[in-house]
């Protein structure tokens, strides 16, 4: 049935026609935040109160392009002068150059990706523009957490507007146990037209996605990952398909760009995928894991037990076990203080 509504999700099968599918499916699409994505996909296809439906859900999604592409330029604007050329990173991208990926896609935040030596300079300049550091993570653990072992700057929210901003500096944490080289796909990333910003080609795009969700443990909207990661795969072209292999090799991505290419075949039935994925050999993705997100993709029983393995894996993929250790006690430990102080406060 999975297989069936990611299809139905991306127009590759029509909208079911009996109500008590169609009724499913939409529970689905909405609990998986992918029915703007899906009206985008089945424009002009329904009628009555289901055309309303994704009506509805186009509307939604039409706001956040609005505020993207707003808060895209304030971002350009921001930096503007400084020589830093910022590279927009998933739906933000997506969005920017039009792409089917982005097409009625929800987006909460914008992500950009910088050099490393340029995060001094990018943080004064966006506190000057409005952002602001998350009381979430204002605490002084949570900033030198950040600072020294992530990848990203504490996140920054605009004090005016509430629009939230991501300052990457590489694409996985620093303790990560995979370490893409993501200066050779910064160094391939393209200018957006009318725009200071920059975005990844077509092939880094994918691996990007695919390092995201599979080296990153993305697994909390997997019908929404791998949408993304079908509508990448299919924008390539026949010579940027031959030399996908070669390009996630040369950035050190193969692993996660195997259990991509599993993902969009297997769900989207797509055999360019297949192929590419039987010519990688060995470096294909695991039984385990493959059995394990199916699992979690599938619902019923043994879900929970799926999405806990998962959520391990993700935390294990994330940083060595001594450390994971000691910032799951200290987290833990924060949670109960902070519960308690709301307690006592009421």
């Amino acid at each position: 049935m999975m297989k069936a509504f990611m299809q139905i999700a991306v127009g590759l099968r029509p909208l079911p026609k009996d109500g008590k599918t169609l009724s499913a499916f939409l529970y689905w699409a909405g609990r998986g935040h992918i029915l703007g994505q899906v009206a985008a996909a089945h424009k002009g296809e329904a009628s009555g109160k289901l055309a309303d439906i994704l009506e509805n859900a186009r509307i939604r999604t039409a706001h956040d392009q609005r505020m993207l592409t707003f808060e895209a330029e304030r971002i350009s604007r921001a930096l503007l002068g400084s020589g830093v050329q910022p590279i927009l990173l998933k739906g933000a991208a997506y969005m920017a150059l039009g792409l089917r990926a982005g097409q009625g896609r929800r987006v909460s935040d914008i992500d950009i990706l910088v050099e490393e030596q340029e995060l001094a300079e990018v943080e004064t300049l966006l506190k000057k523009a409005g952002w602001q550091g998350e009381a979430a993570t204002a605490s002084d653990y949570d900033q030198d957490y950040y600072r020294q072992w992530m990848h990203e700057l504490p996140p920054m929210r605009h004090k005016k507007r509430r629009t939230l901003i991501d300052v990457h500096h590489r694409l996985l944490p620093r303790t990560a146990r995979l370490q893409p080289r993501h200066e050779l796909m910064a160094a391939r990333a393209k200018p957006i037209e009318n725009n200071s910003l920059r975005t990844f080609d077509a092939t880094d795009r994918f691996i990007h996605s695919a390092i995201h969700i599979f080296a990153d443990g993305a697994f909390e909207t997997p019908a929404r990952s791998f949408m993304e990661l079908y509508y990448l795969f299919d924008d390539l072209s026949a010579d940027e398909e031959a030399g996908l292999v070669a390009r996630a090799a040369e950035v050190n991505a193969l692993r996660p760009v195997a259990g991509a290419l599993w993902a969009v075949s297997h769900y989207f039935g797509e055999p360019k995928a297949h192929a590419v994925l039987r010519s990688m050999g060995v470096m294909g993705m695991s039984w385990s894991l493959r059995q394990t997100v199916r699992l979690w993709v599938r619902g019923g029983a043994l879900k929970p037990l799926a999405g806990f393995l998962l959520y391990l894996r993700s935390h294990y993929l994330r940083m060595p076990l001594g450390m994971l250790a000691k910032h799951l006690i200290i987290k833990t430990f924060r949670r109960k203080r902070q519960a308690k102080e709301v307690g006592q406060a009421h």
